[in-house]
């Protein structure tokens, strides 16, 4: 049986997602609130995306 299969590669890149979204928002609450109010609503959006998906490439690539 393949370890590799979509459903994996999707579980894997959800993790990594919803593991980037909790590291992103400990980083907003240990800054200070002036930083905070001056940053996009976007910015977490988009970090927890590139955080997301580096977390998933890096957990998905074969054994050479």
């Amino acid at each position: 049986m393949p370890t590799n299969t979509l459903i994996t590669r999707v579980l894997v890149a959800l993790g990594g997602c919803a593991v980037a979204f909790f590291i992103i928002l400990g980083v907003m609450a240990v800054l200070p609130r002036a930083v905070q109010d001056s940053l996009p609503p976007g910015v977490l959006g988009g970090a927890v995306v590139v955080l997301g998906v580096v977390a998933a490439r890096r957990f998905t690539r074969r054994a050479r």
